[in-house]
């Protein structure tokens, strides 16, 4: 591992600079990746730079006489270039259609870390990368046909070239090995192969590039929700009643100065009675750092008249505005998806002394009853692989979330216990719902692209046999919920 850990700070930095690897982590439809104008530019942008850059001095200094075909820089350079762009459509404007202007952007980051480091270090993090995506995949089916693996269809499908001298320099390196099965020849991991995975696992997960890769997808996942209200409605049809509860519970007052952090698409902001409430003599700030969902939220503050709202895309991890600055801060079920520290540090820092700061919050619970088990069965014997009880939700215990307020510097800390009705009525809502939401993501995002659709459709299945079998009185989980609010001493 000593090479891997000296590139550990650098893969760390490059993370920090919102540079992108994988383009599936950001949900590209490999069909219809970019316009065209927009792939000349990003491949003429890696033909030229590397053209130039790539030398064999720089070959040699950063992999001795190991043999690299010159369609590795150039495919690293374009693929971070086209990755990244994919992934600043996705935070910024809420889509997977990248713009000439965000591409321009991508490739500007790129040359800037180049400069800072050099090509060679791009190409090895892209290596570290690719390589854990073809050995995970070899390592999840223990063998995979010659031609699919070369093609890219079971880990790579979005790639227009073949695979095949990164077959070739596995096999050189001892890490794969070619078995004539039944006529047919079939890679496998050798144990070289699978010590190699298991350190770049590990370098990738120290790293955080794997944790990263799960929020983005859930991000991207979340993006393409048509329609999330609508959908949280038919799912969820307690939660527009609650949210009007916790409004009044936390004291939001018309003619306030308040914060929403984690808005959405404004179910809680319209919906849920808090812009009726704070009224146009008070200020209501609503703040996502997803771009769709603001701009749904927009669009539903116009249709109803409420253009005094302001909206402003941030994570609830760095609110862009000045200290003490809101009579109240508060939001619904976002903490969980957040750094947990820093964004109550931020709600501390930009609530007023004496002010507000609430949420109202879905608690962990134990999903053991039948029908669960049977719907999401494909997930839940995910977890049990990786020695994990169940599939990671994120939520946050009563006792943890109370102990991070009290740590933030919050005081007089009340809290109400309540449940909310989750219906599991209709295969198509449950399963877009599920995709939108976090639950089941880590385990979704540690499989090859084609074990991920096998399983979404295996629970997609699932879910069409369970709704057979149970009625409907017995497809209701009675999710625990908690509304916390607190003060800024």
């Amino acid at each position: 591992m000593t090479k891997l850990e000296g590139l550990q700070a650098t893969m760390v930095d490059f993370l920090e600079r919102g540079l992108v690897i994988s383009p599936w982590l950001t949900g590209v439809d490999q069909k219809r990746r970019f316009h065209e104008h927009i792939f000349f530019l990003l491949d003429d942008a890696a033909q030229d730079y590397t053209g130039t850059h790539w030398t064999d001095e720089l070959r040699i200094r950063t992999f001795g006489e190991f043999p690299i075909t010159a369609r590795v820089p150039r495919t690293a350079f374009y693929e971070i270039c086209a990755s990244t762009a994919v992934w600043l459509a996705h935070g910024e404007l809420g889509q997977a259609e990248v713009t000439e202007t965000l591409a321009r952007r991508s490739i500007a980051e790129v040359l800037r870390f180049c400069d800072d480091y050099d090509l060679g270090i791009l190409v090895q993090l892209y290596g570290l990368a690719t390589q854990y995506e073809n050995h995970q995949a070899v390592a999840y089916y223990g063998q995979i046909p010659e031609r699919i693996f070369v093609l890219g269809q079971w880990h790579r499908p979005w790639v227009d070239y073949s695979l095949s001298d990164e077959l070739a320099a596995g096999l050189l390196r001892g890490n794969y090995v070619l078995r004539e099965v039944d006529g047919q020849s079939m890679v496998e991991l050798t144990d070289t192969g699978r010590e190699t995975f298991q350190d770049t696992a590990q370098f990738l997960t120290e790293t955080g590039y794997l944790a990263r890769r799960v929020r983005q997808l859930h991000l991207a996942n979340f993006n393409q929700v048509p329609d999330f209200a609508s959908l949280a409605e038919a799912r969820a049809p307690d939660w527009v009643s609650q949210r009007r509860d916790f409004c009044l519970w936390a004291g939001i007052e018309p003619g306030m100065t308040v914060l929403e952090v984690g808005c959405g698409d404004g179910l809680f902001t319209f919906d849920g009675g808090l812009a009726e409430r704070v009224g146009p003599s008070g200020r209501l700030v609503a703040a996502d750092p997803a771009a769709s969902m603001l701009a749904r939220a927009v669009a539903k503050g116009r249709e109803r008249g409420m253009e005094w709202v302001e909206f402003t895309q941030a994570p609830a991890e760095a609110l862009p505005f000045p200290d003490g600055a809101f009579d109240a801060v508060l939001g619904v079920s976002f903490l969980h998806l957040t750094d947990l520290p820093r964004a109550l540090s931020e709600m501390r820092r930009v609530v007023s002394p004496g002010g507000v700061a609430a949420t109202f919050y879905p608690l962990p619970l134990l999903l053991d009853m039948p029908f669960f088990k049977e719907w999401f069965a494909p997930l839940l014997a995910l977890a049990e692989r990786d020695l994990r009880q169940r599939p990671d939700d994120f939520l946050i215990t009563a006792d943890q979330m109370a102990r991070a307020w009290k740590d933030a510097g919050f005081g007089d800390l009340q809290t109400r216990d309540l449940t909310s009705r989750i219906l599991y009525w209709d295969p198509e809502i449950v399963h877009q719902f599920f995709l939108a939401t976090s639950w089941g993501q880590e385990e979704l995002a540690h499989l090859p692209w084609k074990a991920r659709e096998d399983v979404l459709a295996q629970v997609a299945a699932c879910g069409v046999a369970v709704c057979a079998k149970y009625p409907k009185e017995e497809r209701v989980i009675h999710a625990p919920m908690q509304m916390l609010r607190a003060t800024r001493d």
